[in-house]
């Protein structure tokens, strides 16, 4: 049900947190001691693992919700855009994913420049993924007090402010710090968006929602190591993290205005 909603995406969430710590940390030190290879083959383990797993107890996997109601008719998913806040949501949990792939893509790029060894990468990553599991398990408590878009719009604007400290910062345990701050901000961004996208879209089409909302983040995926990396290799580590920052805290200022002409008109 949807009192429901945001603590059950926190929570699955928080599986994603968990790997997203372990992951860093597995590959860092098993380059540092065993060489790339072997890392490589070390990361393959889990998703053999999983596909094991799949043969053997497939059946212990959800099975999909039966359909209720009256089936509306058959538009194109990309209909769903013309709802103002779904889109909304959206566009902010694209912003969210440039975030976290700016980071996990370019921070071990920053880290080696000035002379950080794998494993320490790898922990100062996990620090990132050790705020993310945090927040997410206050998440459902945050919901209860604040609006789910609020909490989103503000996380984004938080991770924005961030992103300025790390060209300025070289200290391992400094820049641990300022991965902590980015995990609080970035952690927020998936539970939110996918309960929002959920709720906001019309009754029988979440799917279709949840469909577009992973479009849009693969879409980054392709974009940010392009275009960062173009910034980079043109002007240096310090334009890629800033102009970042200014796609993020655009984008919360944005939300927020929207937010705000939208409470009105429902007004």
């Amino acid at each position: 049900g949807p009192e429901h909603r945001a603590r059950n995406y926190s929570l699955l969430a928080v599986g994603f947190s968990i790997a997203s710590f372990l992951g860093p940390l597995i590959a860092g030190f098993s380059i540092d001691y065993i060489g790339y290879q072997e890392a490589y083959l070390m990361l393959a383990a889990p998703g053999i693992a999983a596909a094991i797993l799949l043969v053997w107890k497939g059946g212990l996997l959800p099975k999909a919700a039966v359909k209720t109601g009256d089936e509306q008719k058959k538009t194109s998913s990309l209909d769903l855009l013309r709802i103002g806040r779904l889109r909304d949501a959206i566009v902010a949990s694209g912003l969210i994913s440039i975030a976290w792939d700016l980071y996990l893509f370019y921070f071990p790029i920053y880290g080696h420049s000035i002379g950080l060894s794998a494993s320490v990468i790898g922990m100062v990553i996990s620090t990132f993924a050790a705020a993310v599991f945090t927040i997410r398990i206050a998440l459902p408590a945050m919901v209860k007090r604040w609006g789910e878009f609020e909490i989103l719009l503000y996380a984004i604007g938080f991770a924005g402010v961030v992103f300025v400290l790390f060209p300025f910062l070289q200290n391992p345990f400094l820049l641990a710090a300022a991965s902590f701050l980015l995990g609080l901000g970035c952690g927020v961004g998936q539970p939110m968006s996918m309960s929002l996208i959920y709720s906001l879209s019309p009754a029988g089409r979440s799917s279709e929602g949840a469909g577009l909302r992973v479009m849009f983040n693969h879409f980054t995926h392709l974009v940010v190591p392009i275009a960062f990396g173009g910034i980079g290799t043109v002007f240096g580590f310090a334009p890629v993290f800033l102009s970042c920052s200014a796609v993020l805290l655009g984008g919360s200022w944005y939300g927020q205005v929207s937010e705000r002409r939208t409470a009105r008109l429902r007004g």
